[in-house]
C-alpha cells in the first residue's frame, strides 16, 4: 500500500469532517453550517483559469434563492480562498451570478433548475446545490445524505464543459462521479 496516497486521503477526509471555521466548539454544528464547510472546501479544491482568478482578488460566492441559514451565510463570509477574501451575496436571478466563482443553488430553486443550469453551463462558475438529483440534472457538485452524514457527488461531464478543474483529492472523496 502506498502510505503517501493513503495519508493524503485520510488528511482530506479530516479536512472535510473537521475543518469548520468559525463554528462554535460547543454543541453540534447545524446541517447548514456543515454544508457551508463543504462549499468552502469545494472552492479550495477546484482550479479556475488564471484570467478568472487574479491573486489576492475577492473570491465571489453567490446564493441563488433562499439562504439556507444565517449561519451558512456568515460562515462563508470573510474566509480565504485562493489568496482572496470570500465575498458572499444572495441573488434572485441567475444573470446576477456573472463574474462569480461559485454559485450555491438553493432548494427553493428546484422548480426552475433546468433553466438555471442551461444558463450557467458555459460559464466558469462552479455550481453546487443540495437539491436531490442536482448532478443528474447537469449540476457540478451535489450535496447529499450518505448514511446519516453529509456527502457529495460530482458531475465531471458538467465540469469539463467549462475551464474549471476539480482536484483529484475532491474526486476521491466523492460518493459518486457522473460522466467519468
Amino acid at each position: 500500500m502506498n502510505f503517501k496516497i493513503f495519508g493524503t486521503a485520510i488528511l482530506l477526509q479530516l479536512v472535510f469532517t473537521l475543518h469548520m471555521p468559525t463554528i462554535a466548539c460547543s454543541g453540534q454544528p447545524e446541517e447548514s453550517q456543515l454544508k457551508a464547510v463543504f462549499v468552502l472546501n469545494f472552492a479550495k479544491l477546484t482550479e479556475w483559469p488564471a484570467d478568472n482568478l487574479a491573486g489576492g482578488s475577492a473570491f465571489s460566492i453567490v446564493i441563488l434563492g433562499k439562504v439556507p441559514s444565517a449561519a451558512f451565510f456568515n460562515l462563508l463570509k470573510g474566509q480565504t480562498v485562493r489568496g482572496g477574501k470570500v465575498s458572499v451575496r444572495r441573488i434572485e436571478e441567475v444573470g446576477e451570478a456573472k463574474g462569480s466563482h461559485l454559485i450555491f443553488i438553493s432548494e427553493s430553486e428546484r422548480y426552475r433548475l433546468t433553466g438555471i443550469l442551461r444558463e450557467l453551463s458555459q460559464q466558469d462558475i462552479l455550481t453546487v446545490s443540495d437539491i436531490a438529483g442536482f448532478c443528474e440534472a447537469g449540476g457540478m457538485i451535489g450535496l447529499m445524505p450518505v448514511q446519516n452524514r453529509l456527502g457529495f457527488e460530482v458531475n465531471l461531464a458538467s465540469v469539463r464543459k467549462t475551464r474549471l478543474t476539480v482536484g483529484s483529492q475532491l474526486l476521491k472523496l466523492a460518493k459518486t462521479i457522473i460522466g467519468n
